[in-house]
């Protein structure tokens, strides 16, 4: 059976940060909860069993809270930016435990839909110079980034014959 490989490198981390800024008190989702999240997922696995293929997840890859927060309170007055971390609890680390709320769910829809999942957040925690894998932004590869998921994925496709999907 040919095995499909399924990709989303979006995680939770996609709010609308200006309506958060205004209003830090008030009640705010992201653009894909948890729930919107795990069921894109699921629908994909389903959609790559009904082709007669086996799929197969690939998990997020790492991200750095201090520049994604940079990154979306460019252009934010010191107020908003105050506002922003307030209802971030005060501390940038929680971007990056939203970011990992969302893998981890990865990993555990993979093993309640019995499918394999390949870790490529590991290998990048992993390396001496990590944020050297994520552009400015905080979020999106570098080319060395892009690279050592490259190489990681690259080993496993020509071992196990995957698809990219």
């Amino acid at each position: 059976m040919d095995k499909t490989l399924i990709i989303q490198p979006e995680s939770g981390l996609q709010y609308n940060w200006q309506e958060i800024a205004a209003n830090p008190s008030g009640q705010h989702v992201p653009v894909m909860d948890l729930v919107a999240y795990k069921a894109q997922y699921t629908n994909r696995i389903a959609q790559a069993r009904a082709h007669g293929q086996e799929p197969v997840l690939v998990s997020l890859p790492i991200m750095d809270e201090n520049r994604y927060f940079a990154f979306i309170t460019r252009g934010m007055s010191m107020q908003e930016r105050k506002n922003l971390l307030y209802w971030l609890g005060g501390k940038t680390e929680r971007l990056r435990n939203i970011h990992a709320l969302y893998n981890l769910s990865l990993f555990r829809l993979a093993a309640q839909q019995c499918v394999h999942i390949i870790d490529i957040t590991s290998p990048m925690l992993a390396s001496a110079h990590y944020e050297q894998l994520l552009e400015q932004d905080g979020v999106t590869l570098s080319p060395e980034g892009k690279q050592l998921v490259d190489n990681e994925l690259s080993t496993l496709i020509s071992r196990f014959g995957l698809l990219a999907s």
